[in-house]
């Protein structure tokens, strides 16, 4: 046999070769459309663990596609398989998000049958895309419009995607046979709809979890103190002197774990076991320290509290230190950040990440701000009027239920929705009592 018959056969088995392996990845490619169906096919039929099965292989073969993702997440969460839900969530929501359903379009067929609407200077050529529908099943005669149906005259359905090509301007139905679509980000209505089932994952996570810990409480021994600041808004004056009898008061703002199995809901935005509760209203937080044996602050109790015997208007000093506590910083989104500082946080923290204050109570200042007993009352300048010892806020015992007026309870303390400003020992505001916000929590106290 000749060098050139040798070369020949070689060259061919190397054609074969590369040939299948072409067939190949096209068919475990369009093999994930199949799959998707099936498995939306089974959910539909509330055949979960079936579905469950068939997205995993889906999966397998194309790991970053969110909507595999998503429909792997849902089903997880209805056979109640919270851990495993967790991450594939967790994935989705470290995306960014996208107003439409934004792909990449990978031809695998003939580049002909999208002529005009390849990307140039592409290595692997694609298209960019809005997915309009993901399953269209098209007659295979006649002219097609640009609506969903089932041809009952149509032997083999071949169902398509409907897809508007950005750089063409057209839109087109192309058999998923012939493309590979690769979402771009995650549209935003998907993304609101996994961030809702994530909080719901992390609550059953919670309800799972070991149970809570004795919740310490720190000894504040009383005494007297100038409440109050001229440093502040005209509500912050004028300083007066207060003096207080001693009382306990705990060590950390309530978290998410000990108000869920108390309360059994958990109103939060920001949902995980250590995380302080928030989106709670006054109604509940004063209901939940009752059922445990404790009440709310008063308003004088927390500054003199949250001082813990300074002076100054942070319990640090004058100047304002990012490292102690959580506030709207550089990671924060609203229009009130401090851009050239940080405090490692974008939302709430885990309780006691910050230092602690000198009588040894952590976020006092920042993380969430806390309701506290006392009713507002801005009309009258309560701290013109108030008693020197052991003030409760102005006399509201027949106050309506519903919220209007100067029906308003005192919130303390500064969250990291706030500016550095809100974290000062004098800051004070309020708000009606059944509002909710997802930068407000709360601490139980109770006498000695």
């Amino acid at each position: 046999m000749t060098v050139v018959q040798h070369t020949f056969k070689f060259l061919i088995a190397v054609y074969i070769v590369f040939f299948m392996t072409i067939i190949s990845a096209n068919n475990a490619l369009a093999d994930v459309p199949k799959l998707l169906a099936q498995g939306d096919q089974h959910r539909l039929m509330g055949e979960y663990s079936l579905a469950e099965k068939v997205y995993i292989k889906a999966l397998e073969k194309e790991p970053e596609n969110y909507r595999i993702l998503k429909s792997l997440v849902e089903v997880k969460f209805a056979l109640e398989k919270y851990v495993e839900a967790k991450p594939l969530a967790l994935k989705i929501l470290s995306r960014k998000v996208m107003l439409q359903k934004r792909v990449k379009v990978f031809l695998k067929g003939n580049p002909d049958s999208l002529k005009g609407a390849i990307s140039p200077n592409t290595r692997t050529p694609y298209h960019f895309a809005e997915l309009v529908d993901e399953t269209v099943i098209a007659a295979e005669h006649g002219k097609t419009n640009m609506r969903n149906y089932l041809d009952s005259k149509t032997k083999t359905e071949i169902p398509h995607y409907r897809l508007f090509f950005l750089d063409s301007g057209k839109m087109k139905l192309v058999p998923k046979s012939e493309v590979r679509i690769e979402y771009v980000g995650v549209p935003r209505l998907d993304h609101e709809r996994v961030k809702e089932l994530y909080a719901k994952i992390e609550s059953k996570l919670i309800d799972a979890s070991d149970a809570i810990t004795k919740v310490e409480m720190v000894s504040v021994e009383g005494g007297c103190f100038n409440m109050g600041s001229t440093k502040g808004a005209l509500l912050e004056g004028p300083v007066h002197e207060v003096c207080l009898s001693s009382f306990q008061i705990e060590k950390h703002e309530v978290t998410q774990k000990s108000f869920q199995t108390v309360m059994k809901t958990n109103p939060s935005r920001f949902v995980s076991s250590d995380l302080p509760v928030e989106s709670v209203t006054w109604q509940e937080a004063n209901k939940y320290c009752k059922k445990i044996g404790k009440r709310l602050p008063t308003e004088a109790e927390w500054e003199f509290a949250a001082r813990g015997g300074t002076t100054t208007e942070y319990y640090w000093g004058e100047i304002f230190d990012s490292s102690k506590g959580n506030f709207c910083d550089v990671n924060c989104d609203m229009n009130i950040r401090t851009a050239d500082k940080s405090d490692g946080y974008k939302y709430t923290a885990p309780v006691g990440k910050f230092p602690p204050n000198p009588l040894g109570l952590y976020d006092m200042s920042g993380n969430v701000a806390e309701w506290v007993s006392d009713w507002m009352d801005a009309e009258k300048n309560y701290y013109v009027i108030s008693p020197k010892d052991n003030p409760s806020g102005p006399d509201r015992k027949n106050a309506p239920d519903f919220d209007g007026g100067a029906n308003e309870k005192i919130f303390r303390g500064g969250s990291w929705g706030g500016g550095i400003e809100t974290l000062r020992s004098a800051w004070r505001k309020a708000f009606f009592r059944g509002y909710r916000f997802e930068s407000l929590g709360f601490r139980c106290a109770r006498d000695i």
